[in-house]
C-alpha cells in the first residue's frame, strides 16, 4: 500500500477481533506505578485494549514517558516518530525502558509511503516527537498474545530458531521416506527423483584399478577353519581395508559385521553370529592392534570409540580417507579447516572416478536410525547388503594412494626443484652454491626464509647460523 500521507488511508482496513482472553488478560494484567498514576488523565485513557476512542485522522502528540507508562497497552499502536535525522511511521513492537529503546515493525516514509525492510530501533534520547495515529489490530492481537504467554510461561531465553523457506516443507515429512529407498531395501541402484539408470550403464565396469582390487567376498559365521583361514591370510597383506556395520556404532551399540578387504578378497566377518568379544579375543583384535599390517579406514572416530570402550582394542596403524581429504584441504585452503567432512561415496566419485552405481549408499533417516539400522541383524543377510558391506571397503585401499599423491604434491615439487638446483646451473654458479643452504628456487616458494636452528651432534663441527666449519683436533 502505498500512502501519499498520514490520513486514515495508511491505516490498514482489515480488521480481527481480538481474543477474548486476551481482552481478560488486559483488564486483569497488573499495571506499573506510574500506570496507574495515569490511569485517570485522558491522555492515557485513549489506549485502552479495544476499539480507540480518538479519530483516526487525528494526530495526537505524545511523550516517551506516556508512552512507557502505558507497558504492554502501547503495543501496536500506529505513530509517526520524528528523531534527528527523518520521521518514521510504524507500528510499536516493543519497549524496552531499561535499555531506554523503541522498536518500529511496517516502517514507511510518512511522506512518500516508501517502505523499510525490517524493524526500527530507536533510543529515546534521539526521539523528537511522537504522534498517535491509530492502532494496527492485527499486530496488537498478535503482540498482545506474545505478551499473554510470555507472562503465564515464562520469558524465552532462546530466539526462536528461523526455518528456511525451502525447508518448511521438507521438515513434515522429514520421515516420510518411500520404503525401497531405505537401507533394507536399496538393491544398489540409486535413483534420482525423476530418473533412472539404463540397464547398459549398470553394467559398465568401474575404471581400472592401480592395484590388484578383490574381486569376491566370502562370509565367516563361525570361529573354526574358515575364520582362522581368514585370519592367517590378512597376517601375509601389508595394507588391509576395514568397515564395521550394526546398530549405533560406538561405546553403546551393537557390533554386527566386520569386513576386511585384502588384494584378492574381501572377508565379511558376522560378529553378531560369532560373539564380537570371542572374535576378537581369537585373533581379530591381534589384526587391528598389528603395526606392521596398516588398516585403511573412512571415519574412524565411532569404530575406535567401540572397541576402546567395549572390547579394550585400539586401532594401531591406520589411514583415515576421511582425515586425509581434510588434511588435504587445509594444504590447498592455506591452513583453513573445513566445517564438514565428506562421505565415502562423494570421495570414491571425486577421485576414483567411479559411478554411483558402482556403490552403495546407506539409507538411514536420522530419528529412526535404530529401526533402519536394525537390518544388519538380519540372518541370513539379504545378498545386496553382503555386496553393500563389500562395496564399502573394496575401494579403499586405492583411494589411499590417490590421496597420498595429493599430500604428497608439494613434497614432489620441492624434491624435483632440487634436483634441478645445481643440474640446472652452469659450471661458475654452480661452484658458488654452498650445500647447507637451502636452494634459493625451494625459498622462493614461500612468502619468507627464517633463519632456523638445524642442530649438529658431531663433536668435529662448529655450527653457526651461516657456516659449518671443521673444529680443529683438541690435543
Amino acid at each position: 500500500m502505498i500512502c501519499s500521507d498520514v490520513s486514515s488511508a495508511c491505516i490498514d482496513a482489515e480488521v480481527k477481533p481480538v481474543d477474548s482472553e486476551l481482552l481478560e488478560y488486559s483488564s486483569t494484567r497488573p499495571k506499573s506505578a506510574g500506570h496507574d498514576a495515569q490511569a485517570g488523565s485522558a491522555g492515557a485513557a485513549r489506549y485502552q485494549l479495544g476499539t480507540p476512542t480518538y479519530p483516526e485522522e487525528e494526530h495526537t502528540n505524545v511523550t516517551i514517558e506516556e508512552i512507557v507508562n502505558l507497558g504492554d497497552d502501547c503495543l501496536g499502536l500506529k505513530i509517526v516518530l520524528t528523531t534527528r535525522e527523518a520521521s518514521f511511521m510504524g507500528v510499536i513492537n516493543y519497549i524496552l525502558p531499561a535499555s531506554k529503546r523503541l522498536a518500529l515493525e511496517k516502517v514507511c516514509n510518512p511522506k512518500t509511503g516508501k517502505k523499510r525492510v525490517g524493524m526500527l530501533n530507536v533510543f529515546f534520547h534521539n526521539i523528537r516527537n511522537i504522534s498517535v495515529i491509530g492502532e494496527d489490530k492485527e499486530a496488537r492481537q498478535r503482540l498482545l498474545k506474545d505478551a499473554y504467554h510470555e507472562d503465564n510461561r515464562g520469558k524465552q531465553l532462546l530466539m526462536k530458531k528461523l526455518v528456511p523457506p525451502h525447508l518448511v516443507d521438507l521438515g513434515e515429512h522429514a520421515n516420510q521416506v518411500d520404503d525401497d529407498v531405505l537401507l533394507g531395501r536399496v538393491q544398489l541402484k540409486p535413483l534420482s527423483k525423476g530418473c533412472s539408470i539404463s540397464k547398459d550403464k549398470q553394467d559398465t565396469p568401474p575404471p581400472p584399478a592401480r592395484i590388484p582390487r578383490p574381486a569376491k567376498w566370502v562370509v565367516i559365521d563361525t570361529i573354526g577353519d574358515a575364520f582362522k583361514k581368514a585370519l592367517s591370510f590378512i597376517h601375509t597383506e601389508n595394507v588391509i581395508a576395514m568397515g564395521m556395520e550394526g546398530l549405533n556404532i560406538g561405546r553403546s551399540g551393537t557390533l554386527a559385521w566386520l569386513s576386511a578387504a585384502t588384494s584378492t578378497v574381501i572377508f565379511l566377518f558376522d560378529m553378531a553370529k560369532m560373539g564380537p568379544s570371542e572374535a576378537f579375543q581369537e585373533g581379530l583384535g591381534d589384526i587391528i592392534e598389528d603395526s606392521t599390517i596398516l588398516k585403511v579406514v573412512h571415519d574412524c572416530r565411532a569404530i575406535e570409540d567401540m572397541l576402546h570402550h567395549q572390547f579394550s582394542i585400539n586401532f594401531n596403524n591406520v589411514f583415515d580417507t576421511q582425515a586425509a581429504e581434510v588434511y588435504i584441504y587445509m594444504l590447498n585452503h592455506r591452513g583453513s579447516v573445513p566445517c564438514f567432512v565428506s562421505g565415502l561415496p562423494s570421495l570414491l566419485v571425486r577421485y576414483l572416478g567411479l559411478s554411483p552405481h558402482h556403490l552403495f549408499f546407506s539409507h538411514v533417516r536420522q530419528e529412526c536410525a535404530q529401526d533402519d539400522e536394525s537390518v544388519w541383524m538380519e540372518r541370513p543377510l539379504p545378498t545386496h547388503l553382503c555386496d553393500g558391506l563389500a562395496r564399502n571397503v573394496m575401494y579403499l585401499r586405492e583411494l589411499r594412494l590417490e590421496l597420498l599423491d595429493l599430500i604428497l604434491v608439494d613434497l614432489a615439487q620441492v624434491t624435483n626443484l632440487y634436483l634441478g638446483a645445481i643440474r640446472d646451473k652452469d659450471s661458475t654458479a654452480a661452484k658458488s652454491l654452498e650445500p647447507h643452504v637451502v636452494p634459493a628456487e625451494v625459498q622462493r616458494l614461500a612468502r619468507r626464509s627464517v633463519i632456523n636452528h638445524v642442530g649438529v651432534y658431531d663433536p668435529y663441527i662448529t655450527y653457526s647460523r651461516d657456516a659449518l666449519k671443521i673444529a680443529p683436533q683438541r690435543k
